[in-house]
């Protein structure tokens, strides 16, 4: 049985003070508010990717390979080019990982907390299909080799690696810090 019973009560001195003491409750460990400014990057930067993956085109194709026939791909036939590049449905993983992550970016900005490397994945992915769509064809097919091919990088591609960044930074922005003023003491002001 408890003997010492303290009231807290609206109004009350104790009140105040306790509640001034206990943090903040947050919604998950380790999870922290981002601000305005960084939920508008957020949802700027969504938009970005998801405008680039499905309207603007991403990468130009000229020359003889039969493997690469020439044209203007944008995100979706990028990811046709990734898919008979590797011969499997690796292109279409890449490219349902950067639709949820876009989506993913619109839910953090709704809910306002902070989250890393959601950006820094599409990053990620859209550097592979670089590096699968402009490096790495004379090596996955080298029969195929015999035609000459050179690929171009279009201002979708380069719109979805800035949409990915601006994910990354609008996730990591710093909510402002409210800062409490107390006025000093006479004490305090006698002694500077």
């Amino acid at each position: 049985m408890f003997t010492n019973v303290v009231s807290i009560r609206p109004g009350e001195h104790l009140y105040r003070k306790v509640l001034d003491a206990i943090p903040l409750v947050r919604a998950m460990a380790g999870m922290r508010a981002i601000s305005a400014g960084g939920r508008a990057l957020v949802v700027a930067g969504a938009a970005l990717l998801l405008g680039s993956l499905f309207v603007l085109p991403w990468f130009a194709v000229s020359g003889t390979r039969p493997d690469l026939p020439a044209g203007t791909y944008g995100g979706m036939g990028s990811t046709d080019l990734v898919n008979t590049l590797l011969s499997g449905p690796w292109g279409w993983i890449a490219f349902l990982w950067l639709v949820v992550s876009a989506f993913l970016a619109i839910g953090i900005a709704v809910v306002g907390r902070k989250t890393r490397r959601i950006g820094t994945s599409g990053i990620a992915v859209l550097l592979l299909y670089a590096v699968l769509l402009v490096v790495a064809p004379p090596y996955l097919n080298p029969q195929a080799s015999s035609g000459s091919v050179s690929v171009s990088f279009g201002y979708g591609f380069v719109a979805g690696v800035l949409g990915s960044a601006l994910i990354e930074a609008g996730a990591r922005w710093p909510r402002a810090v409210r800062a409490r003023y107390e006025a000093p003491t006479t004490a305090e002001w006698e002694e500077t």
